[in-house]
């Protein structure tokens, strides 16, 4: 939003006229509260859908499995239905959210099916990945980013359900840097993909959150793998002058370094004798001053280019 006394700051250093003020003015009035009033709109869909299930949750033991079967098939047909109706009429909002309902739907149908037909196994992750195979087509059916919020989240947790075995935390760095990389290539490529955006920031995110637990494992191999990543996504970063991008790598080789310390201090019994207290201490305080002054380097840096 655009404050009228910012406005009349710029009209009096005739920035901007009088007349360009009204016009701001006017398109802020006429934008509808920006996000904060969309993703109002997004919670009270949200809270019809559940005020929905629960009257049907308190009466579910009465109805018949063919009957919910049915119930839940007009459902999605309703919203598919008003989705489509609302893009023929220009109304593209109020179909985008019919789009997440759908989206919404689409996972209760999928738990219908499995408590009507008793379907049940060991493959856990495999509903979730008939939910995000389902609703693909609604990402690119969707021209803005509200069913992104939803599909996004829900496919990159089914990443890390589905990832197994010895190694699971190393694919899953690997899988989310590739989506990471895909995402960047769709937002600056293909920028009319609304999802691309989304699974970039998400896929970052995902990234670094399994990259803390991968530090904090207390391997040393771990402590390996995870500082060349820190050094070679910082020279990347530095390159492309993503300097908040080197800031965040800064704070997690401050968590780095904690777990080295505690790896020393448990593998080589430092914490157990007072020289080895000593010792422990003077390496911590040395690499705290490292990442300290890596930290100036990289704001010195970032002054420069400014």
């Amino acid at each position: 939003m655009f404050k009228a006394k910012q406005l009349d700051k710029l009209v009096k250093a005739e920035i901007i006229s009088d007349e360009q003020q009204k016009q701001i003015l006017a398109y802020d009035d006429g934008v509808g509260g920006g996000f904060v009033m969309r993703a109002l709109n997004l919670l009270g869909i949200f809270t019809i859908g559940i005020g929905v299930i629960s009257l049907v949750a308190s009466n579910w033991e009465y109805l018949g499995d063919n009957l919910k079967l049915i119930m839940m098939f007009v459902l999605l047909s309703g919203a598919a239905g008003m989705a489509v109706s609302n893009k023929l009429k220009g109304q593209d909002n109020k179909a985008e959210k019919w789009l997440v309902a759908l989206f919404l739907l689409v996972g209760a149908a999928i738990g219908l099916v499995i408590q009507v037909y008793h379907l049940s196994g060991n493959i856990y992750h495999l509903p979730f990945a008939f939910w995000w195979a389902a609703t693909l087509p609604l990402l690119f059916a969707a021209k803005k980013k509200y069913v992104a919020w939803f599909w996004m989240p829900l496919f990159l947790a089914w990443c890390a359900m589905y990832a197994g075995g010895r190694h699971w935390l190393e694919i899953l760095l690997a899988v989310y840097v590739t989506l990471f990389v895909s995402g960047w290539a769709l937002s600056k490529y293909k920028p009319d993909f609304a999802a691309g955006s989304v699974l970039q920031r998400d896929a970052f995110l995902a990234f670094y959150l399994v990259l803390a637990i991968y530090i904090l494992w207390y391997k040393f191999s771990h402590l390996v793998v995870s500082g060349v990543i820190l050094l070679m996504t910082s020279f990347v970063y530095q390159y492309f002058k993503e300097y908040r991008k080197v800031r965040l790598n800064i704070k997690f080789a401050g968590l780095w370094v904690f777990s080295l310390y505690i790896w020393l201090g448990d593998k080589i019994g430092l914490f157990g004798t007072g020289i080895g207290l000593i010792i422990s201490g003077a390496v911590l305080i040395a690499l705290v001053k490292g990442v300290s002054k890596w930290s100036k380097l990289v704001k010195k840096e970032e002054k420069k280019d400014a």
